[in-house]
């Protein structure tokens, strides 16, 4: 992955190679610029691992499991997923402006239902962003 474009510019690269629009698109942009400036790209491929796994079991959990067992499971994993998401992300808010990252944490990391929702919304953008990436691993061969 080349990591020499401005976040803006990764954010459009990612909409025409994935071929859809995503919701906050200025949202990842400055998540990209800052795991950039930070020297912590790895960070940010890390919110793409998380959102992708959480979109994985969230598909799983919606394919009518009929073990409470196995749902429970799920659930559990969602949460840490989460959690995990949240995490880096907020090791990633620490590093910018103060100003910025309390309005990021605002608008999709505290508990309200709206956030949440930008949450979720949010998490999926990261997991286009990660199938971007293993379509750049593969060099643009077939797509997850």
């Amino acid at each position: 992955m080349n990591w020499n474009l401005s976040g803006s510019e990764f954010t459009a690269l990612v909409a025409e190679k994935i071929g859809r629009r995503m919701e906050h698109p200025e949202v990842i942009a400055t998540f990209y610029d800052s795991a950039l400036r930070g020297g912590r790209t790895a960070d940010f491929s890390d919110l793409a691992f998380y959102a992708k796994s959480y979109q994985k079991a969230a598909r799983l959990l919606s394919n009518e499991i009929a073990d409470d067992k196995i749902k429970n499971t799920v659930t559990e994993e969602l949460k840490s997923l989460i959690s995990r998401f949240t995490d880096v992300a907020e090791g990633i808010m620490g590093r910018m402006p103060a100003e910025e990252g309390d309005q990021l944490r605002s608008r999709y990391f505290v508990l309200t239902q709206d956030s949440f929702r930008n949450l979720q919304t949010l998490m999926s953008d990261f997991a286009e962003v990660k199938d971007f990436l293993l379509l750049e691993r593969d060099g643009g061969k077939g797509k997850q």
